[in-house]
């Protein structure tokens, strides 16, 4: 199956947390299938490692004709249809929001992604509970290698322990080898509020950004 992941920035800012979860995105489903569109120009190189870059909005290509509307679909929570392999036939591009989540969800990709939409875009939830960014990226791959979400195991909720007591995070993450599907890197920068090391390493090496 051809497809492209578009995530659409819907932050003021790119913050550690949000990319790690931009990053995981690009590892689940590949640099060459993902692009981050509405993003601010001084972020670019910094996502240009994880993926294709626009500072155009994906509604703004989806109008110019750049991407076909009735190719595309939005995930959307509050879509009343729910996610299905057979949607994704003769869809191209699957748009996630760039959202770090609220609790509870303020709606945020209806207001500024479904309703703005070409009419021939549609949308879909994918279950009743919020999942994180990558955690709906690694859904969808779930959905196109499986043909359907059988097997597909979460948790509602996961505790990451610090030294200061915990962080609760109130989403609904994938299970994988019995465990929940955070971000590389997470559960590190939630415990010590730095980025590790190595993916330190890897953003210095092409871009200048600071956090």
């Amino acid at each position: 199956m051809d497809y492209t992941i578009i995530i659409e920035h819907l932050e003021p800012e790119i913050s550690p947390w949000l990319l790690l979860e931009y990053r995981h995105v690009s590892r689940i489903h590949g640099k060459e299938r993902v692009w981050f569109t509405n993003v601010p120009s001084r972020y670019h190189r910094l996502l240009g490692l994880y993926g294709c870059v626009f500072e155009e909005s994906v509604i703004e290509l989806l109008v110019e004709g750049f991407i076909e509307p009735s190719r595309t679909i939005i995930l959307d929570p509050l879509a009343p249809c729910r996610l299905q392999y057979s949607d994704f036939v003769a869809t191209k591009y699957i748009v996630i929001g760039g959202i770090l989540g609220d609790h509870p969800p303020r709606g945020r990709t209806r207001t500024h992604i479904t309703s703005r939409a070409p009419p021939t875009v549609r949308a879909f939830n994918i279950g009743e509970e919020q999942y994180s960014i990558d955690g709906t990226a690694y859904y969808v791959r779930y959905l196109i290698e499986h043909k359907s979400d059988d097997g597909f195991q979460y948790i509602d909720g996961v505790r990451i322990e610090t030294e200061y007591g915990y962080v609760y995070l109130p989403y609904r993450y994938p299970l994988v080898n019995g465990k929940p599907l955070l971000a590389d890197g997470l559960e590190y920068y939630l415990k010590y509020r730095k980025l590790r090391d190595d993916i330190w390493r890897e953003i210095l090496q092409f871009t200048n950004t600071k956090f």
